[in-house]
Protein backbone atom coordinates (compact mmCIF):
# COMPACT_ATOMS: atom_id res chain seq x y z
CA UNK A 1 0.00 0.00 0.00
CA UNK A 2 1.26 3.37 -0.72
CA UNK A 3 1.18 6.37 1.80
CA UNK A 4 1.34 9.58 1.26
CA UNK A 5 3.02 10.32 4.21
CA UNK A 6 6.55 9.74 5.77
CA UNK A 7 6.65 7.56 8.42
CA UNK A 8 10.22 8.40 9.51
CA UNK A 9 9.69 12.13 10.36
CA UNK A 10 8.04 14.10 13.27
CA UNK A 11 4.72 15.58 12.50
CA UNK A 12 4.16 19.16 13.60
CA UNK A 13 2.37 18.53 16.65
CA UNK A 14 5.24 16.77 17.92
CA UNK A 15 7.78 19.27 16.95
CA UNK A 16 5.19 21.86 19.08
CA UNK A 17 4.71 19.68 22.34
CA UNK A 18 8.44 19.26 22.43
CA UNK A 19 9.14 23.03 21.68
CA UNK A 20 6.56 23.42 24.62
CA UNK A 21 8.14 21.33 26.89
CA UNK A 22 11.84 22.80 26.31
CA UNK A 23 10.62 26.16 26.52
CA UNK A 24 8.28 25.90 29.90
CA UNK A 25 11.86 23.66 31.25
CA UNK A 26 13.50 26.67 30.31
CA UNK A 27 11.38 29.31 32.13
CA UNK A 28 11.11 26.93 35.55
CA UNK A 29 15.07 26.92 35.26
CA UNK A 30 15.00 31.02 34.79
CA UNK A 31 12.75 31.52 37.33
CA UNK A 32 15.16 29.67 39.96
CA UNK A 33 17.93 32.32 39.11
CA UNK A 34 16.81 35.42 41.38
CA UNK A 35 15.73 33.02 44.08
CA UNK A 36 19.19 31.72 44.40
CA UNK A 37 20.47 35.13 44.07
CA UNK A 38 18.10 36.19 47.12
CA UNK A 39 19.78 33.30 49.36
CA UNK A 40 23.42 33.70 48.10
CA UNK A 41 22.57 37.80 49.28
CA UNK A 42 21.34 36.82 52.90
CA UNK A 43 24.01 33.94 53.30
CA UNK A 44 26.42 37.13 52.61
CA UNK A 45 24.97 39.35 54.71
CA UNK A 46 25.01 36.83 57.62
CA UNK A 47 28.56 35.59 57.27
CA UNK A 48 29.93 39.52 57.50
CA UNK A 49 27.52 40.30 60.36
CA UNK A 50 29.30 36.71 62.10
CA UNK A 51 32.69 38.41 61.74
CA UNK A 52 31.67 41.92 62.37
CA UNK A 53 29.99 40.92 65.95
CA UNK A 54 33.43 38.82 66.44
CA UNK A 55 35.50 42.01 65.79
CA UNK A 56 32.83 44.15 67.94
CA UNK A 57 33.58 41.05 70.76
CA UNK A 58 37.11 41.41 70.03
CA UNK A 59 38.19 44.68 70.49
CA UNK A 60 36.41 44.64 73.57
CA UNK A 61 38.19 41.95 75.13
CA UNK A 62 41.63 43.13 74.29
CA UNK A 63 40.89 46.15 76.56
CA UNK A 64 40.93 43.73 79.09
CA UNK A 65 38.82 42.91 82.63
CA UNK A 66 39.43 46.22 83.98
CA UNK A 67 39.26 48.68 81.00
CA UNK A 68 36.72 47.42 79.56
CA UNK A 69 33.78 49.46 80.90
CA UNK A 70 29.98 48.40 81.92
CA UNK A 71 27.09 49.44 80.15
CA UNK A 72 27.01 50.61 75.88
CA UNK A 73 30.54 50.58 75.34
CA UNK A 74 29.78 50.68 71.41
CA UNK A 75 26.47 52.39 70.76
CA UNK A 76 24.43 51.35 67.44
CA UNK A 77 26.46 53.12 64.50
CA UNK A 78 27.03 52.33 61.15
CA UNK A 79 30.64 50.54 60.52
CA UNK A 80 31.18 52.96 57.77
CA UNK A 81 30.36 56.38 56.40
CA UNK A 82 31.43 55.36 52.87
CA UNK A 83 28.33 53.86 50.41
CA UNK A 84 31.24 52.38 48.48
CA UNK A 85 32.18 49.93 51.36
CA UNK A 86 31.06 47.05 52.02
CA UNK A 87 30.66 47.62 56.01
CA UNK A 88 28.34 50.76 54.90
CA UNK A 89 24.67 48.65 55.41
CA UNK A 90 25.95 47.55 58.76
CA UNK A 91 25.86 49.13 62.58
CA UNK A 92 27.36 47.51 65.50
CA UNK A 93 26.39 47.57 68.69
CA UNK A 94 28.58 46.07 72.06
CA UNK A 95 27.15 46.09 75.23
CA UNK A 96 29.17 45.21 78.67
CA UNK A 97 27.55 43.84 81.52
CA UNK A 98 28.48 42.41 85.14
CA UNK A 99 26.96 38.87 85.36
CA UNK A 100 26.97 36.20 88.62
CA UNK A 101 27.79 32.75 88.68
CA UNK A 102 24.39 31.58 87.44
CA UNK A 103 24.79 34.35 84.37
CA UNK A 104 22.41 36.51 85.32
CA UNK A 105 22.38 40.23 85.53
CA UNK A 106 24.09 41.27 87.85
CA UNK A 107 24.48 45.19 89.84
CA UNK A 108 27.68 45.27 91.43
CA UNK A 109 31.09 43.42 90.38
CA UNK A 110 31.24 39.94 90.42
CA UNK A 111 34.45 39.60 89.28
CA UNK A 112 32.60 38.43 85.74
CA UNK A 113 31.42 40.63 83.16
CA UNK A 114 28.99 39.59 79.72
CA UNK A 115 29.97 41.17 76.14
CA UNK A 116 27.20 41.16 73.87
CA UNK A 117 28.03 42.16 69.79
CA UNK A 118 25.04 42.37 68.20
CA UNK A 119 25.36 43.91 63.87
CA UNK A 120 22.16 45.27 62.10
CA UNK A 121 21.83 45.37 58.72
CA UNK A 122 18.61 46.29 56.64
CA UNK A 123 17.33 43.68 54.13
CA UNK A 124 15.80 45.42 51.49
CA UNK A 125 13.63 42.11 50.39
CA UNK A 126 11.65 41.20 53.52
CA UNK A 127 11.89 45.55 54.25
CA UNK A 128 12.89 44.11 57.87
CA UNK A 129 15.65 45.20 59.93
CA UNK A 130 17.71 41.90 60.52
CA UNK A 131 20.43 41.02 63.86
CA UNK A 132 22.77 38.77 64.38
CA UNK A 133 24.30 38.68 67.96
CA UNK A 134 27.61 37.26 69.58
CA UNK A 135 27.97 36.74 73.39
CA UNK A 136 31.38 35.99 75.68
CA UNK A 137 32.05 36.02 79.30
CA UNK A 138 35.07 38.04 80.73
CA UNK A 139 37.02 37.15 83.45
CA UNK A 140 38.66 39.37 85.95
CA UNK A 141 40.96 35.91 86.98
Amino acid sequence: MFSCFNDKGFTLIEVMVSIAIITGTFFAIISVFPFSLNINQKAQNLTSAAYLAQAGLEKTLSTGYESSGVGTVEAKARLSNDPASFLYPFYRQTIVTYVDGNLADSAVDTGLKKIAATVFWYNPLSAQEQQYSLTTLLSKN
